[in-house]
């Protein structure tokens, strides 16, 4: 039996469905298993021993109405239709995937019942995206088909090569076992999820003020900004570095930190599934749906509150209510510094 996958979400969505997938596996050993997720993030399921092939999907062909971006469409649907799949599971309302699975030729097609083009599937899920966990949420869209999910653990698998590499940077920087390594991830994916920079600029010099500590603060594709802000105000601190690369690298140098700070960001769902400590700064909104780690996970939770401003539409959003002292204080405790 041969199975499509689809989800083409980000870093953090595709983390959470790993459960879903390894128990589908599991439930039908001899099937095939394709992923069809976004260009970019084939690294999540590079080196997943439950996944046979990955179809990418380039969202440069989303919304251009370009002749070669149409037939490259037309080719794209040719590809899926080529690979003769016996089951198609889509993991979340869309119309583009709604109509790859129509015209996929497969015979059972399976989606969440509320969208636009439900009635291009033949076996819907009655469950809502923000209703529950996301992780029940994957889990519940793949268990319809007859899989029981083995566990609620996630998991990225890295190679011995990254593992290596994460080595190589620790011990080019003088990175050793006395010293405590913590880990950062300063940004997110839309600014009223980020906590403010000055209050990152705080914490970290509070951090550094402990001897052992070393600081890695990761840089994700929309960054840039907030990392530059923050490496400007340490300029020449031999303590901390800033680093941009690719996903299983991150993780591999992740899995090296003794905490890892962030926002409701895809690396704090990759820390999780490593098993590295997380301290997470997240809006209370989000508890509901993605916050279902627990201290059992060492996933560790402030809440705080988005900020928009009243008088001028032009002053970004931000996450507030987090103090710095409250952060340093949960993560000196988590790294036992007393």
């Amino acid at each position: 039996m041969k199975i499509l996958v689809v989800n083409i979400k980000y870093l953090g969505d595709l983390v959470v469905s790993t459960p879903g997938i390894r128990s589908l596996s599991k439930t039908y050993p001899d099937s095939e298993i394709v992923l069809l997720i976004r260009k970019g993030f084939e690294p999540v399921f590079k080196n997943n021993p439950y996944v046979k092939k990955i179809i990418s999907f380039d969202t440069d062909l989303k919304g251009n109405n370009s002749i070669k971006k149409f037939f490259s469409g037309i080719n794209f649907i040719n590809q899926i239709r080529k690979e003769k799949f016996d089951v198609v599971i889509v993991l979340h309302p869309g119309d583009r995937p709604a109509f790859w699975a129509w015209l996929s030729g497969s015979k059972i097609r399976i989606a969440p019942a509320k969208q636009s083009f439900s009635f291009l599937f033949n076996r819907l899920v009655n469950v809502e995206e923000n209703s529950i966990s996301y992780l029940e949420y994957y889990n519940k869209i793949i268990s319809s088909f007859g899989v029981t999910i083995d566990s609620y653990k996630t998991e990225i698998f890295l190679s011995e090569n990254d593992v290596l590499q994460s080595e190589e940077f620790l011990r080019i920087n003088d990175i050793n076992k006395k010293n405590i390594l913590v880990g950062i991830h300063p940004g997110a994916s839309e600014p009223s999820k980020i906590w403010k920079t000055e209050n990152f600029v705080q914490l970290i010099n509070k951090l550094l003020s402990e001897p052992e500590i070393k600081i890695i603060v990761f840089e994700g594709p929309q960054d840039k900004d907030v990392c530059t802000e923050i490496k400007n105000k340490f300029e020449g601190e031999r303590k901390i570095y800033f680093l941009k690369t690719d996903i299983l690298k991150v993780a591999a140098l992740i899995s090296k930190c003794k905490l890892f700070i962030s926002h409701d960001t895809g690396t704090r769902h990759l820390a999780i599934a490593i098993k590295t400590p997380v301290l997470a700064l997240i809006p209370e909104d989000y508890e509901k749906c993605w916050n279902f780690y627990s201290d059992v996970n060492n996933h560790f939770t402030i809440f705080g509150k988005r900020n928009y401003s009243k008088s001028d539409i032009n002053v970004k959003p931000y996450l507030d209510g987090i103090k710095v002292e409250d952060v340093y204080k949960k993560a000196g405790e988590l790294l036992k510094l007393w």
